[in-house]
């Protein structure tokens, strides 16, 4: 054997391989090394191993890229007299459900709204839901995610209780669990990745950041679903390997309303259609 094939042997070995989905065995030098040392999916994400951690050894370390979007840093946040952060709905709000489970901040829970035209949720299974506004957030003027059209679900401008008002401002800290995130046509679920992954940057960072690539959701692979649904599902790309279970459905106001299934074939809304 030549020394040139030895050293390329060498150095294919030495090199851990871009894995189509983590390891079930976190044992081995290649399944998970010793950090510093990490795994990189064929998707991108980079995991660090940490095998004395047992079931759950592999940490995500994944930085934000250059599509991610970053919520402003405001000193003055909370609604007037206590700040400047106003809520500013839609002019016309062109979906009319969505549909998503999977959701990090929520691992068990599924979620549907339903909008009239202003982005006022008239039916879901989350009650306090029932009345909501979507609305994006501005401060001082200035749009709190200048990058990304973001939108919470908040008690509207009209709601007369002040108590209720101010439970707003501690929504928007929870941008996972009460924001929707539009980009062209597409509706999806906002993918705050500080839930999840142990970037090391998260805590100097100190500001809120969601994944940036909504509007390129591919369609998501439901073949191995209980129920085989009736409707499209997506799915934020690059997180095949890692098996991150967030996936959703939507539709618009000028599609016709069909009866929603979650994945075990319950119907949830527009049963009788």
């Amino acid at each position: 054997m030549s020394i040139t094939l030895a050293i390329a042997l060498g150095a294919a070995l030495l090199s851990p391989p871009h894995l189509t989905a983590l390891p079930a065995d976190a044992s081995g030098p290649i399944n998970c090394p010793k950090p510093p040392k990490t795994i990189t999916t064929s998707d991108g994400r980079i995991y660090e191993c940490h095998p004395e951690e047992g079931m759950n050894p592999y940490h995500d370390v994944t930085p934000p890229d250059d599509k991610t979007h970053w919520q402003l840093p405001f000193d003055n946040p909370g609604p007037p007299p206590f700040g400047t952060e106003t809520y500013h709905p839609p002019e016309s709000w062109p979906f009319r459900a969505i549909l998503f489970s999977g959701n990090p901040r929520a691992w068990d829970r599924i979620f549907f709204y339903v909008f009239d035209h202003q982005g006022v949720i008239v039916d879901s299974n989350e009650p306090d839901a029932i009345g909501n506004q979507m609305m994006e957030v501005r401060v001082s003027g200035v749009r709190m995610w200048p990058t990304a059209r973001v939108y919470y679900r908040l008690i509207p401008n009209n709601e007369q209780d002040k108590n209720k008002r101010l439970k707003n401002t501690s929504r928007i800290g929870d941008v996972a669990y009460y924001a929707l995130v539009m980009d062209g046509d597409m509706l999806c679920p906002a993918l705050d990745e500080s839930t999840f992954t142990s970037w090391p940057g998260n805590k100097q960072a100190a500001r809120l950041y969601i994944n940036g690539r909504c509007g390129e959701a591919p369609e998501a692979d439901t073949s191995h679903w209980k129920y085989q649904v009736n409707s499209r599902y997506y799915g934020y790309p690059g997180f095949e390997s890692s098996g991150l279970g967030l996936t959703w459905t939507f539709w618009r106001h000028d599609e016709p309303d069909r009866p929603l299934h979650d994945n075990q074939g319950n119907c949830l809304v527009f049963c009788d259609k």
